[in-house]
C-alpha cells in the first residue's frame, strides 16, 4: 500500500461523523420509572404512617406497665375422667 492510499482512507474515516450512543433511561421509560419510583415512596408512607396510628390506637409501648401473669387453666374433659376412674 502506499503513502497515498493510506492518506486517503485516512481522509475517509475522519470525514465521517462518529456514531454517539446514548447510555441510560430515555423516554418513555424513563417516565414509567419515576411513576414508579413516586408510587412506592407513596406507599411506603402511607404504611408507616398506619403502623404508627395503629401503634397509638392500641397504646403499644416499649415498657410494659405491668407485669404479665400467667394463670393455668383448667378444662374439664368428661371423656378422660371416665378413663382415668376404670
Amino acid at each position: 500500500m502506499t503513502q497515498e492510499q493510506c492518506t486517503h482512507r485516512n481522509n475517509v474515516q475522519s470525514s465521517e461523523k462518529p456514531q454517539v450512543y446514548k447510555v441510560g433511561i430515555y423516554g418513555w421509560r424513563k417516565r414509567c420509572l419515576y411513576f414508579f419510583v413516586l408510587l412506592l415512596m407513596i406507599l411506603i408512607l402511607i404504611n408507616l404512617a398506619l403502623t404508627i396510628w395503629i401503634l397509638k390506637v392500641m397504646n403499644f409501648t416499649i415498657v410494659p406497665q405491668t407485669s404479665l401473669l400467667l394463670q393455668p387453666i383448667c378444662i374439664p374433659i368428661p371423656l378422660m375422667d371416665d378413663v382415668v376412674l376404670r
